[in-house]
């Protein structure tokens, strides 16, 4: 039984604290002192050993008799031998980039959410494995969501144990998830402080105010082993498209890049340069699959539908709807505009190669808890088969706990049987640049349960275009701009490293995490020999320059209405990737599931040799990473020829 020590003296000053008499003598009980007595079983509950009384409570001389037996003459405050510290809730990075202007107003109300941990989730990871091993008897056996709850969902009383606990403080349990390992509370800073013996204080991060908390959570020992982390504590909104374009390069650039008429690569011409094309000749269309788009901009679905008309694209009797969550994306925002430029592109690329695929579009508030929400409602819905994403953060400007804890969301999805795509980054090796210097990964992309696309510059007849002439470029590169360096003046820049200074970092997001293991997949002297998880996992053309067009008559974005010229970035190769699954799905007349372990082990596997399912990519760099023969930080396993990974898929599993 844990000891309960004195409060000190400035206990009595808090407003949440009770007092209790014993035998004509008065003692302070704070919120989490009322939960140790409970917990402990000191008393069976309030109703039948305390009675109410003005402005105090009376505790029994037994049950007090027995506090001051195990501990010491007063009921007592939080000590480090009743709590428990909940490591990787502090947003460090962040708050070091940031400048503290002074304490969050203790009676401001906010929502906040507690995350907990699967039950047995060493069995949980043992089992995924098995279910993505060919020769395992329980290959492809995935678990409805029903399943996955009664197997690794915290019970219901533990959900009741930290809820109670927080009850304690005024703070209100406003709903539970559906795999009820996401709590969401109301309550006041000042009563967050005192639940989680913290402080909450105000921040100013370049032109966002933000509140956060500079120390880690304490709650009591026999709780603290559920609890995965905290999200809302920090509100922060870190979260952005990976979308690039190539008018910003130019010299004093006006930013508009809107035309009459779409230019680049069309989904047909991509279609064909990846070698799509053959499974729609054998009918795999993407029928019986759904594509999740999980975005924090809304669109306009006519855009979607201008652009498969014009392309010819015959959707057939696919549907498009949206799916708010947390109440979609907020009308109003500021920053509305180029994040609806993301969610079009998103739905136009993805549906154009899967085109017979339908499509819910997921829209939540840029937010951490919109971000978290949006995953959780995608992976706890278990509506579609494959999911994109395109939006992310640098993974160390986070906390390690919130990572974690959209992790584990990934986790279920994984063991659910859903391919779960997500954008590496257009900022090169350096993701958190310039707030961060040294290397680093973009999230969710560094998730381990999560295929990661990457982007290469895929020349067109055999050039670059760019203003004023073209590069030479014969075969596919690993997109990064450092290419472009020598051709400063056709940008209109005097010198080279006035150049430099513009297109730094620009590239494929790629690197080695600092928060994720190196999962089995990536372990053999194939990968790099390193303790963190490789990103990316594969890769797409996501170059502007060698890029795509956009159909968006959304107001409000410095790009104008209409076709928008110019774009790339990994934006653009999660999405398609999402489609290639769904067509693939629909060709193995099966669901490829969590693709990472099938994606390596054929890259592995014999039939690889014979029928190449990646097109090795031994050239291009992301600023620190080079493209090289077999498994890079640049293209991952490289791009697909869709048709040998099929083939090689259905060799490996039948």
């Amino acid at each position: 039984m844990s000891k309960i020590y004195s409060s000190p003296i400035k206990d009595f000053l808090r407003p949440s604290a009770k007092f209790y008499r014993v035998r004509r003598r008065i003692f302070l009980v704070t919120p989490t002192e009322q939960y140790l007595i409970l917990s402990a079983g000191l008393i069976n509950n309030w109703e039948d050993d305390i009675v109410s009384k003005p402005r105090m409570l009376v505790l029994s001389s037994a049950a007090m008799a027995s506090v001051l037996f195990f501990g010491s003459q007063t009921l007592a405050a939080s000590t480090p031998a009743t709590l428990s510290v909940l490591h990787d809730n502090v947003a460090h990075n962040l708050l070091r980039q940031s400048t503290m202007t002074g304490s969050a107003s203790s009676s401001t109300p906010t929502t906040f959410e507690v995350t907990l941990n699967w039950r047995h989730q060493n069995q949980l990871q043992s089992e995924i494995r098995q279910m993505y091993t060919p020769t395992s008897p329980q290959y492809h056996h995935f678990l409805t969501v029903s399943q996955f709850i009664a197997q690794f969902s915290p019970t219901l009383s533990e959900v009741q144990s930290v809820s109670h606990y927080f009850s304690q403080f005024g703070i209100t349990l406003k709903k539970t998830s559906t795999n009820r390992n996401t709590l969401e509370f109301t309550g006041t800073y000042g009563q967050i402080e005192q639940a989680l013996h913290i402080q909450m204080m105000r921040y100013q991060h370049h032109n966002q105010s933000f509140t956060a908390n500079n120390q880690d959570p304490s709650v009591p020992a026999n709780i603290a082993g559920l609890i995965s982390g905290f999200i809302g504590l920090t509100n922060y909104h870190a979260f952005h498209s990976s979308l690039a374009n190539t008018r910003s390069l130019s010299h004093n650039h006006s930013g508009r890049s809107s035309t009459s008429q779409p230019q680049g690569y069309s989904p047909q011409q991509i279609a064909q340069a990846y070698q799509i094309s053959p499974l729609y000749k054998s009918g795999a269309l993407g029928q019986n699959q759904t594509i999740a788009i999980a975005t924090l901009a809304t669109f306009k679905p006519s855009d979607a539908q201008y652009f498969w008309k014009y392309y010819h694209i015959n959707r057939g009797s696919a549907s498009l709807n949206i799916v708010p969550v947390d109440g979609g994306y907020p009308t109003g925002d500021s920053g509305a505009g180029s994040g609806r430029v993301e969610t079009s592109l998103d739905v136009e690329r993805s549906g154009s190669l899967a085109p017979r695929a339908n499509i819910l579009v997921y829209e939540a508030p840029n937010t951490s808890q919109g971000f978290y929400d949006l995953f959780s409602a995608v992976v706890s819905q278990d509506r579609a088969q494959t999911m994109s994403c395109s939006w992310g953060e640098d993974e160390l400007l986070a906390t390690p706990a919130y990572d974690m804890a959209i992790n584990n969301i990934f986790m279920e999805g994984a063991a659910q049987g859903q391919s779960l795509f997500c954008a590496s980054g257009d900022s090169g090796a350096y993701d958190g640049y310039p707030e961060i210097a040294a290397p680093s990964v973009d999230f969710p992309a560094s998730s381990p349960y999560i295929t990661a696309a990457g982007g290469t510059t895929l020349p067109i007849n055999g050039q670059v275009p760019i203003p004023g002439g073209s590069i030479p470029m014969r075969t596919e590169h690993g997109w990064g701009w450092s290419y472009l360096l020598p051709y400063y003046k056709n940008f209109g820049y005097s010198t080279e490293a006035q150049f430099y200074s513009v297109i730094f970092p620009v590239g494929s997001g790629g690197g080695t995490s600092a928060i994720f293991r190196r999962p089995f997949y990536q372990l053999g002297a194939d990968f790099p020999q390193t303790a963190g998880r490789n990103v990316p996992d594969v890769a797409l053309n996501a170059d502007p320059f060698t890029g795509y067009a956009i159909y968006d008559t959304s107001p409000g974005t410095s790009y104008g209405e209409g076709w928008l010229n110019g774009f790339g970035g990994t934006s653009f190769a999660s999405p398609q990737w999402a489609g290639i699954t769904a067509t693939m799905d629909s060709a193995l007349r099966a669901q490829i599931g969590f693709a990472n372990p099938l994606f390596y082990t054929v890259f592995q596997s014999p039939q690889n040799t014979l029928f190449p399912a990646f097109h090795t990519i031994t050239k291009g760099n992301n600023w620190f990473y080079y493209d090289h023969a077999g498994y890079n930080r640049v293209t991952g396993l490289g791009s697909p020829d869709v048709y040998n990974l099929t083939r090689d898929i259905l060799s490996l599993t039948h």
